[in-house]
């Protein structure tokens, strides 16, 4: 009797602009032979991850996002006082599509701005859940979404790997773009004027975790993204024979 195949999973960290790490991890990774069944992600991890589930590339991604004008979106979003031009940015890259018409399934994480629970969105319109999780205050507002007013997911789970475990993956891959250091002892305020502390429990739900240092860039570097994906291409190679031997002990084939 055959055993069911044991899915791969990842889960892709909050970071702004260090997003660009994710990409050439995920270069790494197809080099590696390794194909993901379930997606999870929260802000910058959300758009990687929502165009991973459309069948994109690491090299169609680095393509396309090296053709937006961020600068002009940033200056958009602030002289508008909208998240308008962000959405329309995401509609054209995503294709207006629906969760139900991605290749994999995929989650994108965000925070309940009343409660500060987190919301794991799966269905609907892809560019609308991944601009609720990437909707960081002040510079976004809110989006409202589902009968909640939505904010940035790394409020309340930075690295989503249980997320990606309840998507069905056995085995979560994670990359984390920030050192757990730059969430301790980090609060945020709700709307209800709750103190919430901001959680990184989904980390410890993933079963190998990659962490380029980006320590010289910041969630808002103008400059410096081929620098960035180096530096996360070079960190999942190194990585490399640790996470075959993980997956091997796992009996997960690749």
């Amino acid at each position: 009797m055959f055993s069911k195949k044991k899915k791969l999973g990842l889960a892709l960290g909050s970071g702004g602009a260090k997003g660009m790490a994710h990409i050439g991890a995920l270069r790494a990774l197809e080099e590696m032979g390794l194909r993901f069944s379930a997606v999870a992600g929260t802000s910058i991890g959300s758009i990687v991850g929502a165009l991973y589930a459309k069948g994109y590339s690491s090299k169609d991604m680095a393509e396309l996002l090296s053709r937006l004008d961020y600068k002009g979106l940033a200056m958009s979003v602030l002289i508008a006082g909208s998240v308008q031009p962000a959405r329309r940015m995401l509609d054209d890259i995503l294709d207006e599509s629906e969760f139900s018409e991605l290749k994999i399934p995929f989650a994108a994480v965000a925070t309940d701005a009343e409660s500060g629970e987190e919301v794991a969105l799966d269905s609907g319109n892809v560019a609308s859940a991944v601009l609720a999780s990437g909707a960081m205050p002040p510079f976004f507002k809110g989006v409202d979404l589902g009968g909640k007013t939505l904010v940035d997911g790394a409020f309340a789970n930075a690295v989503p790997g249980d997320v990606a475990k309840k998507l069905g993956a056995d085995f979560v891959v994670g990359i984390s773009l920030s050192p757990a250091k730059d969430y301790e002892k980090t609060f945020f305020l709700t709307r209800s004027g709750e103190k919430k502390e901001i959680c990184q429990r989904g980390i410890g739900r993933c079963d190998f975790l990659l962490a380029p240092d980006l320590s010289a860039y910041s969630a808002a570097s103008v400059t410096g993204a081929a620098e960035m994906y180096d530096i996360g291409y070079e960190c999942a190679m190194r990585a490399c024979d640790d996470l075959m031997r993980a997956l091997r002990a796992k009996k997960i084939s690749v």
